[in-house]
């Protein structure tokens, strides 16, 4: 019997610890897992190859070349789809490996909810897909901020100044005293754009990622909830390459913000501000597949028969 004046513990609060500690688990097994590793190498090394071949490029080419902001758009964004691919196949996983090593059964057995385990694997899964991003975003940064930006030279480089990379504002106003707050707002307007459209590719990345959790939680073989998510992903992105399919069918596909996104961001590597009301929407039906898939896995993981 508790003595009197004890307070009792809040479910609440012992449930979302449970739930940190399980996050901490599964990004622990993420890191061990040899697919996720594997998902930020690749994309680093596809991202940085891509960026430096692009270097050479318009080290040959001059001014017809590319612009480091373009740079950086154009590496990051391509060197992302590989680590989009790998994700999707860690979120099919998260649940179908455990199905079919029948691992559940021993993890069921403590004393925890079956939803702090799902909400667990989702938490891991985020992080995962952020952290792709990231990579993506930051490996291209410092490859391109080493490009002469070509357009640019001209119009703030004068002889003696920095030979390449991002301006910052003490280069801009030891070269350009008079109006460097005019050049630098410039600039940080471009990276900023580019920046939000960095931020906007987290959502249709995780609705990707999110699909194929849903996949792998009504599928126990662990390869044929691979396979299928994997599967619906790239017949998505080869649908772009449809003009019919991609006309009637390619705005409600959970991946196509990522192309309208990227385009957006080129365009203000450009120096174009972009519009993005049309990849708010995109980004919004992406955020709409989320919910869906992580609300249909949730019920249905919690329901699901599992004999211990």
């Amino acid at each position: 019997m508790k003595p009197p004046g004890s307070r009792r513990p809040i479910p609440v609060l012992g449930s979302l610890r449970r739930t940190a500690r399980l996050t901490w688990v599964e990004l622990r097994k993420l890191l061990s897992h040899k697919l996720f590793p594997a998902a930020l190498i690749l994309t680093l090394v596809v991202t940085t190859g891509l960026a430096i071949a692009a270097k050479a490029f318009t080290r040959d080419m001059g001014t017809r070349g590319f612009s480091n902001y373009s740079l950086w758009v154009t590496s990051g964004t391509y060197g992302l789809q590989v680590g989009i691919i790998l994700l999707v196949a860690l979120g099919a996983m998260a649940m179908s490996t455990e199905a079919t090593g029948r691992t559940l059964n021993t993890v069921l057995a403590r004393p925890l909810r079956r939803i702090e385990l799902a909400a667990a694997k989702i938490l891991s899964l985020i992080v995962a897909t952020v952290a792709i991003v990231l990579v993506a975003g930051l490996a291209s940064y410092v490859v391109g901020g080493t490009v002469q930006d070509p357009s640019a030279a001209s119009e703030w480089q004068p002889e003696g100044a920095p030979a390449g990379g991002f301006p910052s504002y003490g280069d801009v106003l030891k070269y350009h005293p008079a109006y460097g707050w005019a050049v630098l707002l410039a600039k940080g307007v471009v990276i900023g754009e580019i920046l939000f459209g960095f931020l906007l590719l987290i959502v249709p990345v995780l609705a990707a990622v999110s699909v194929g959790f849903l996949i792998g939680t009504l599928v126990d073989s662990t390869g044929l909830a691979v396979g299928l998510s994997v599967g619906i992903f790239m017949s998505l992105e080869v649908s772009k390459f449809i003009p019919v399919v991609q006309h009637h069918l390619g705005p409600f596909a959970y991946n196509y913000p990522i192309s309208r996104i990227s385009t957006l961001m080129l365009e203000a590597s450009g120096g174009t501000l972009p519009r993005w009301d049309d990849a708010l929407t995109g980004v919004a039906i992406s955020a709409g597949y989320i919910a869906v898939s992580l609300a249909i896995s949730l019920i249905v993981f919690c329901r699901r028969d599992i004999t211990l």
